[in-house]
């Protein structure tokens, strides 16, 4: 067998077993923030509702191919989904498998990519710039779970990394 994917777990210190937790659940915090809706934005004319429209990262990014914003939707789908879904499964496998050297390159590599995890941050700020530049008096936009729960993710994988001990 491939010794990169022999089994070789590191030591559950309690850092390590709080870290493996947190990233865990930043897995479940992600899943939850790019399906749950992030943006409900409505319109009213003279005291009715004619537009009401919710959407998550995903819906956003599949508006988006189908409109033909074809890199658009590819970076948000990258930054937003890709690359956090990738640093987790470095991570896991940091955790389980491979040799004490490569696991010291891949947990190395994590930490370079993480001014990436930055993008995760400026998608989250682009809804609110929207949120805040609201068009005129007959728009109205507001957060919804969905933003929490992909705020969410970036804090606690963030957290999940700064408590992981280092490798022994």
């Amino acid at each position: 067998m491939n010794s990169l994917f022999k089994l070789n777990i590191i030591p559950f210190s309690t850092r390590n077993t709080i870290s493996f937790v947190l990233l865990i659940s930043s897995f479940i915090l992600l899943y939850l923030g790019v399906t749950e809706p992030m943006l409900k934005i409505s319109a009213e004319y003279a005291g009715q509702e004619v537009f009401k429209y919710k959407q998550s990262i995903l819906q956003a990014v599949d508006t988006l191919y189908e409109g033909g914003y074809l890199l658009v939707a590819f970076l948000i789908l990258f930054f937003s989904v890709m690359i956090p879904v990738f640093k987790g499964i470095v991570i896991l496998w940091v955790f389980f498998f491979g040799e004490v050297d490569k696991k010291t390159s891949a947990h190395n590599f994590i930490f370079r990519i993480g001014r990436w995890s930055m993008a995760d941050v400026f998608a989250v700020g682009v809804f609110i710039a929207y949120l805040g530049s609201k068009a005129s008096g007959m728009l109205d936009a507001s957060i919804e779970v969905g933003f929490y729960y992909f705020t969410g993710y970036c804090i606690v994988s963030l957290l999940s990394l700064e408590i992981k001990s280092k490798l022994s």
